[in-house]
């Protein structure tokens, strides 16, 4: 049942606020006010958690799974990859871009159209290309919190 809700929440024209409701109900997690055109596909919708106010383009691939199924390749050289994938709040995910396994995408950090994501954005990042590459990050907002991964010390003002 959860899969045919996917299905329909990705190909039928809804709204795109319900769109995001619907994949709430098949068991994503999915924060308020996410905004999702059609088109997504997901491996692993149970591995995906995607934030508040994100947007997401139409055709966007996040794959929390990827393996080359019932190829020699798979044996070979173990190419299976199971990792949750993460996206924070207010991010932007332009048209036919792809996630791949692992990677988190920080909070208000923007992935361009048909970008390949091969490592973690940070928060206010752009990334863009094949493979994707950081071309720039934002400056924050006045009041604006750090990301987590700011260290604690320049977080209090006490570091250099």
């Amino acid at each position: 049942m959860r899969r045919l809700i996917r299905y329909l929440a990705s190909m039928l024209p809804f709204p795109l606020g319900l769109r995001a409701s619907l994949y709430r109900m098949s068991g994503m997690s999915i924060g308020p006010m996410t905004t999702i055109d059609r088109n997504l596909h997901v491996t692993r919708p149970d591995l995906v958690t995607i934030g508040s106010r994100v947007t997401i383009a139409n055709a966007v691939s996040i794959l929390g799974d990827v393996t080359a199924v019932h190829s020699g390749l798979e044996e070979a050289y173990d190419l299976r990859k199971t990792a949750p994938v993460v996206i924070e709040d207010d991010a932007y995910i332009g048209v036919k871009a792809t996630i791949l396994p692992g990677i988190r995408i920080g909070r208000m950090a923007t992935v361009g159209a048909n970008t390949l994501v091969i490592a973690d954005v940070p928060a206010y990042g752009v990334v863009v290309g094949v493979p994707g590459r950081v071309m720039m990050i934002r400056p924050r907002p006045e009041g604006a919190e750090p990301p987590d991964d700011e260290p604690l010390a320049k977080r209090r003002g006490t570091g250099s």
